[in-house]
């Protein structure tokens, strides 16, 4: 039997013209009761709201802030003032060698102790540039010596002194000047008398011819007032009138007489200042030709002068060219000493604290080769706090390296001053500590922390507990609220002052009781206000 299919595989009927349902007519169910249908879907609805209903909770947990909280408790407080500071050491040993050498072995390693005369270092044996170049310096002052010496200006006298060695003292230079000096001197003050005298002269035969030309110079003004009178007598009398013509010739026989009296004595004075002239140049002549003479004495004195302290100084110049060249010799043979066979030892006692030169490196000449802590010194750490800081401390406290995993056990720092700092004296000061320390070298950086004496407070809180807001410091404080679907944390701000704390813990004051729980930590940002969920729960 075959049977036919339409598009949807339905039997529609066989092949002997019977009919049959289609298997989705089979399927179907009768009808459902209306009743049924609304007491299922009230079931239905009232099982969702309980599922909800029993899930809100945990549901509403997911979208709060998590947070970590602690209960306040009483306690101690112990600060911690902390500072860093590079180690120096007290009169520190820098090793060096004179001159520059190659360095063949290193007998010693940092953190060892030397006595003195222990071998630093080894030196290869070889002329090091020191010397080079002082040899050839003493080549070069040689040279300049000798050519010193015969210049044709030194005295003979001077040379042989100089080359034997029988130099003269300086109270014998200074004798020697004085000598010169004075007749310097001496030279000078005549000089200078001959030269006033002449000046006296020329002056005085001046003002003397000046006074001659002036009494000149007076007839010559009476002559004409009287050549004057004479034309002013025939101006207001009257020639032609007998008795006023006998005026006229008065006024001319005494003014004419005035007239003769005036050119007798003006020849006169001319004579007189020829006269005076010639006994003035005569006096000149002489006084001109001393004052020659003098300035000639003077000019000997002066060349003798210069002469002796040219002499002097180019004795004092080749003494100490000459000394120098010894010096110079005795520094080329101390150097050829060090070249040969040389090593570098330690010339004090304590702990090496710094090696700077490896097997094979040049040393330069006054380069610290190795820094030697002497015994008995001491190594000191500096580090500055405030005012309020230090007014906690006192001189002898410990403190203990921050990094104390980098130290042994031997490790000790004690408390050795308190000054003002000199960058703030007015509110800092300044910490010295002494430092014991096998581990511990001189320009190593060292952290420590000092505590102060512990004090009890009646509520302490972790200082992550600890926020700062606008008006001043608070805390977080968990409040809890019961409600029908359980308890419910709510987080209140309270203000706090921090009277003091250490590395974890602050103590505070504040309207608290002193049992509750403040939030240390927090999944969100917590405002006052805001519900959250514990980290336990």
């Amino acid at each position: 039997m075959s049977d036919s299919f339409d598009n949807k595989n339905e039997i529609i009927v066989d092949v002997d013209g019977s009919s049959a349902l289609s298997p989705r007519q089979n399927d179907k169910k009768p009808p459902v009761n209306r009743k049924d249908m609304v007491k299922n879907f009230a079931i239905g609805f009232l099982s969702l709201m309980l599922v909800l209903t029993f899930f809100s909770n945990t549901i509403m947990n997911f979208s709060l802030s998590q947070v970590a909280t602690q209960q306040i408790t009483s306690g101690s407080i112990s600060p911690q003032i902390r500072g860093t500071g590079v180690v120096s050491a007290e009169d520190p040993y820098n090793v060096t060698v004179k001159e520059t050498r190659k360095v063949s072995g290193v007998a010693v390693k940092e953190g060892a102790h030397v006595e003195i005369g222990d071998v630093l270092f080894y030196l290869e044996d070889r002329e090091s540039e020191e010397l080079k170049s002082a040899k050839k310096e003493l080549d070069d002052m040689e040279l300049a010596y000798e050519q010193a010496l015969f210049t044709g200006d030194i005295p003979d006298d001077v040379i042989s002194r100089v080359r034997t060695g029988n130099t003269q003292t300086y109270d014998a230079y200074q004798l020697k000047l004085k000598e010169v000096n004075d007749r310097y001197d001496s030279a000078k003050a005549v000089a200078d008398a001959a030269t006033k005298a002449v000046e006296y002269l020329t002056d005085l035969k001046s003002h003397d011819s000046n006074e001659i030309d002036y009494q000149t110079l007076t007839y010559e003004y009476e002559n004409a007032n009287a050549e004057y009178q004479k034309n002013y007598a025939k101006y207001i009398y009257d020639s032609t009138d007998e008795a006023q013509n006998e005026i006229i010739q008065n006024v001319e026989n005494e003014w004419d007489y005035v007239v003769a009296e005036n050119n007798r004595e003006t020849k006169e004075l001319e004579t007189y200042k020829n006269q005076l002239n010639i006994g003035y140049d005569q006096k000149l002549t002489e006084a001109k030709a001393n004052e020659s003479k003098a300035k000639k004495i003077l000019e000997d004195a002066e060349a003798e002068k210069n002469k002796q302290i040219k002499s002097i100084n180019a004795e004092i110049s080749l003494c100490n060219q000459r000394d120098k060249i010894k010096e110079q010799k005795d520094k080329i043979a101390e150097l050829e000493k060090e070249s040969i066979g040389a090593s570098i030892k330690a010339p004090v006692a304590g702990t090496v604290s710094q090696i700077n030169k490896a097997s094979g490196e040049t040393v330069s000449a006054d380069e610290a080769v190795a820094v030697i802590q002497i015994d008995g010194k001491d190594m000191t750490v500096s580090f500055s706090v405030t005012n309020a800081q230090a007014q906690k401390l006192n001189v002898g406290d410990p403190a203990k390296p921050q990094n104390s995993w980098l130290y042994g056990d031997d490790f000790k720092a004690t408390l050795i001053n308190i000054k003002n700092d000199k960058s703030d004296p007015s509110s800092k000061k300044q910490l010295t500590f002494k430092i014991e320390s096998k581990d511990v070298a001189p320009g190593q950086s060292v952290a420590l922390a000092i505590g102060e004496r512990s004090v009890e407070y009646d509520m302490i809180v972790p200082k992550s507990a600890i926020k700062t807001g606008t008006t001043g410091k608070f805390v977080l404080v968990v409040n809890s609220k019961s409600s029908p679907l359980g308890n419910r944390y709510i987080a209140s701000n309270v203000e706090v002052t921090v009277v003091a704390s250490d590395d974890n813990y602050a103590a505070i004051t504040a309207a608290l009781n002193g049992d509750e729980y403040v939030i240390t930590t927090s999944t969100k940002p917590v405002n006052a206000g805001d519900q959250v969920r514990l980290a336990n729960e």
